[in-house]
Parts: structure tokens; C-alpha cells; sequence
């Protein structure tokens, strides 16, 4: 009973982020990094990459405009959007 999660690597949109992916057995959660430059809700430039993953890291830092964050899910497909909920 494998996870599946979408999966992509340093995209800028999430529209190139709908590849489904199998996980293997060790994997736990899917993963989604956004690292992103803005003001406020202006984005500047972001980047998104999704993953399997064994692990859940938790990223959120933000330095000045920029800022790196991770969400993990653990149901099937459950790392459609780019940001939690």
C-alpha cells in the first residue's frame, strides 16, 4: 500500500508540479518546498520541488524577502497545492 505524491524539482509554477509519483515503501510522507523572494504577497520568484519522503523536514525560515518552507501530507496525492490546506 505505497504512497503516491506529486513530484517535481525546483519548478516555478505549480502547474509543472502534477506529475504523480509511486513512493517507495520506506516513504512516509510527501513533501513540498516553496522557496520564494517578495514583498508582502508580491512574489517576486519562487521555486517549488515535491518529493516522497521518509521523513517530514520542517523548513520555515525567512531572511529579509526570502523565505523557504515545507509542508508534509501522508494521504494519496495529498501534496497538490503549493501551500497548506
Amino acid at each position: 500500500n505505497a504512497l503516491h505524491c506529486y513530484t517535481c524539482d525546483w519548478e516555478e509554477s505549480n502547474w509543472k508540479c502534477l506529475k504523480a509519483e509511486k513512493c517507495s515503501d520506506k516513504d512516509e510522507y510527501c513533501v513540498t518546498n516553496v522557496a520564494s523572494v517578495g514583498i508582502g504577497i508580491l512574489s517576486l520568484w519562487k521555486r517549488i520541488t515535491k518529493k516522497c519522503s521518509e521523513t517530514c523536514p520542517f523548513h520555515n525560515f525567512k531572511l529579509g524577502l526570502a523565505t523557504y518552507t515545507s509542508y508534509c501530507c501522508q494521504t494519496f496525492l495529498c501534496n497538490l497545492s503549493a501551500c497548506p490546506g
